[in-house]
């Protein structure tokens, strides 16, 4: 991997941590419901900087990346549908991209 392949990883690896403390931040403070308005924020993403960085970097990295993301994703969906443990989930994923920075 080279040094830009390092770079986007861990730029990507961050914007799971953002997005994941983000989305606790607002439903902390806000609530559910405006957490929820998060999800769309989160998608966009997806399908915009996360799927950018595919070309710059070895598809094995970009996969863990993605599935992550992914996980991200369905994870704040759970937590605005109040579902038990999905809290848990999303500070593991957090922690994990953390790993990544």
């Amino acid at each position: 991997m080279t040094a830009e392949d390092s770079e986007v990883f861990r730029t990507l690896a961050g914007d799971i941590v953002d997005w994941g403390e983000r989305f606790l931040r607002v439903r902390t403070s806000c609530g559910s419901e405006a957490a929820a308005q998060l999800l769309g924020g989160i998608a966009e993403w997806l399908g915009t900087d996360l799927v950018d960085g595919m070309p710059v970097m070895p598809m094995d990295r970009w996969q863990l990346l993605d599935g992550l993301a992914e996980e991200l994703l369905q994870a704040c969906k759970a937590c605005t549908a109040g579902e038990n443990g999905a809290e848990e989930r999303l500070r593991a994923i957090i922690n994990q991209a953390r790993k990544w920075e």
